[in-house]
């Protein structure tokens, strides 16, 4: 490996920080006689990874010719990569008092120092490689890296988000070693927050999904209103008028009780997921059963404001499962993650960095334990209408009531599919034959579903 002025290739072995690792296509001096050839042996050696029979190479050439600042460059990088790092700063020290600098010579120096614990000195030097050239993702990473070690761990969260824009991988990397600000401590004497989330107005309808857009129409119909639709419940209101699946989270708990060990996980089952709201932390990993013969196109997605893009996209294969990580853009404050072939199949969540959230159940209720005493902001998060904050004070060892009231008319997402009259199959699914011959057998309607949340008035507002 060799560093010059000129083509320079960063690549990525590390173990705590990003290795150097440096070629060249062609040499950027031409020395004649024996320093020549030192040199042009050294850069074989370097490429081949031998870096001490390089470092030998390196010697004999700058005892010929010691004012060579790319050759003494070159040899803080060898010695630096046999971990004889106070030499290499030597080494570097002397290619920059000759007049050599470049940014990743910077980035060079600020492993070295790194690596010999001078901390401050290497976050300063790799910030100098980075105003040099913004593009070097590696030392955005290793900087990231330095600023945890140094415990500002806001600026290592800043990396993160500028990784993200460039680089998803490392962005991802750097994400998993930088805690929240977030501490694990013990509750004395915690209060408990309870309360209702409640749905008034008309109740939003269902939305339906013609399973003739789907690629395994008899197998999805194992779960349908029995006419080629998949109903898609929404918003799932009780007779009082609670309301099911909605995340309240407090915000702004820095200290408290340990988020949940057990790694959360979603089932597939009849192309139907289990859980349709989840809390999660960004960068969690999630569990995907797969209990289907058929395989599921599972993408995950970010939303931002108006933004919705998408970060993955894997296959699950049928009878199987999957680890998926729920990481998305650092201040993001949702997550989808649905069948790109069965797109009725979704869940949806919301980004939390305390482990003092719940869903509410099927009236709506709500109950949260063990919260340190303190004023805090609370939210009411529903997919599909605007959430909703409120402010609490929790006092040791008492329970604190808090509703929230959505209105029907506020909600925000469309119908994919209004008109759920007639039959939605095409004419060969209507056939007693399939479409390339042999006799149709169908699977029998497994879970008959309807619309029967819909059309219906909770307390007393106006139609809309």
């Amino acid at each position: 490996m060799y560093i010059s002025n000129k083509i320079v290739k960063c690549g990525t072995l590390s173990v705590v920080f990003w290795a150097a690792w440096f070629a060249i296509s062609t040499p950027v001096t031409s020395i004649a006689g024996t320093a020549g050839e030192a040199l042009h042996q050294a850069k074989i050696l370097s490429q081949k990874g031998d870096w001490n029979g390089a470092i030998l190479e390196f010697e004999k050439a700058l005892q010929e010719k010691p004012d060579d600042s790319v050759a003494q460059a070159n040899m803080g990088v060898a010695l630096s990569r046999v971990n004889r790092h106070k030499e290499a700063l030597l080494a570097f020290q002397k290619a920059l008092e000759m007049g050599y600098d470049s940014a990743n010579f910077r980035y060079f120096r600020g492993l070295s120092l790194a690596k010999i614990n001078l901390l401050k000195d290497a976050a300063q030097e790799i910030e100098t490689a980075l105003k040099k050239d913004s593009r070097m993702v590696h030392a955005d990473y290793d900087l990231g890296l330095i600023y945890h070690q140094l415990g500002r761990d806001q600026k290592a969260r800043d990396q993160v988000d500028k990784l993200y824009k460039r680089n998803y991988k490392l962005a991802k990397q750097l994400h998993d070693q930088v805690p929240l600000d977030y501490k694990i401590m013990s509750v004395d004497q915690g209060g408990t927050l309870t309360g209702r989330v409640n749905l008034t107005g008309l109740v939003p309808k269902a939305r339906a999904f013609h399973l003739i857009h789907a690629p395994n129409i008899e197998f999805c119909s194992r779960m349908s209103d029995g006419k080629g639709h998949r109903i898609l419940y929404d918003f799932t209101v009780s007779k009082k008028g609670g309301l099911q699946d909605t995340i309240i989270a407090i915000q702004g708990v820095k200290k408290g009780k340990p988020f949940p060990r057990k790694m959360q996980s979603l089932q597939l089952k009849r192309c139907h997921v289990d859980k349709y709201v989840i809390g999660i932390k960004n960068g969690e990993d999630i569990l995907i059963e797969n209990t289907d013969p058929i395989k599921h196109e599972i993408a995950t997605y970010e939303i931002y404001g108006s933004h919705r893009n998408q970060t993955s996209n894997k296959s699950v294969l049928a009878v199987n499962s999957q680890v998926r990580s729920a990481f998305i853009k650092p201040g993001a404050p949702e997550f989808i993650l649905k069948c790109n072939l069965h797109p009725f199949l979704q869940t949806r969540g919301y980004i939390i960095d305390n482990p003092y959230f719940v869903i509410s159940d099927a009236e709506g209720n709500f109950n949260i334990e063990n919260i340190p005493p303190g004023t805090y902001e609370v939210t009411a998060w529903h997919p599909f209408v605007p959430i909703q904050r409120g402010t609490i004070t929790i006092e040791a060892g008492k329970t604190t009531q808090f509703n929230f009231t959505f209105r029907g008319e506020d909600a925000r997402r469309k119908l994919y599919h209004d008109d759920t009259k007639g039959y939605r199959f095409n004419t060969w699914f209507d056939s007693n034959e399939k479409f390339y011959g042999g006799p149709r057998i169908d699977d029998p309607v497994e879970v008959l579903q309807h619309f029967d949340n819909s059309e219906r008035y909770i307390g007393d507002l106006k139609p809309f």
